[in-house]
């Protein structure tokens, strides 16, 4: 079950000294609060209509905990018994070769010709997940945005903390600019996905 919009906030650090009285925000405002800019890694985030955007409460400011997380490649749990947000963060590395063995990963790239084709294989390193998942994704997003080969998706149905897993893909790097390779994880059946990590492939 979906968290109330409120109730996906968190609480962050003290803005101000005091709780004086403070100038309407220049961002508008939400339910009676001012709203506030919230900027991930110099992107700013856009909320929807619907959603419950950053804003203060008496000189602190309030984050929505879902897309802060995801931005932060973290994932979100809501216990609706409990009334309790719970947050992951595990440590999911990648890697691309286009040469493996039983034993080694060869031919580690991080850079292709564009218009070339290649034949490799995404290795994803995972420990730290502390919680039940239902499954995993690889993708590989292009530079305009579409996905550069069929997604792979793995139904784990899993509590395994620490696991590696790999996949061969053939790519063909028609584009110029950043291809990236995402590792998604699906917490429970039916829930969307979030990408817990990124790697960039780019093509020149």
């Amino acid at each position: 079950m979906k968290a109330p919009r409120l109730l996906t906030l968190v609480l962050s650090m003290s803005l101000f000294g005091t709780t004086g009285a403070l100038a309407s925000s220049i961002w508008g405002d939400y339910q009676g609060f001012d709203k506030v800019k919230m900027l991930i890694n110099g992107k700013e985030q856009r909320f929807q209509e619907e959603e419950a955007p950053p804003f203060l409460i008496e000189g602190n400011a309030v984050f929505p905990v879902r897309q802060l997380s995801e931005s932060l490649h973290a994932l979100v749990r809501w216990n609706n018994s409990t009334q309790t947000v719970s947050v992951y963060t595990p440590n999911v590395n990648l890697l691309v070769s286009e040469h493996v063995s039983t034993d080694s990963i060869k031919m580690p790239f991080g850079r292709v010709p564009h218009g070339k084709q290649i034949d490799f294989a995404v290795f994803a390193q995972v420990d730290t997940l502390k919680t039940p998942y239902h499954s995993f994704r690889i993708s590989i997003e292009s530079p305009s945005g579409s996905q550069a080969v069929d997604p792979h998706v793995k139904a784990a149905g899993g509590e395994k903390e620490s696991f590696w897993y790999s996949w061969p893909f053939t790519v063909a790097f028609k584009e110029k600019g950043d291809y990236v390779v995402k590792f998604a994880i699906q917490l429970d059946e039916g829930s969307d996905y979030t990408v817990v990590a990124e790697k960039v492939i780019v093509s020149e």
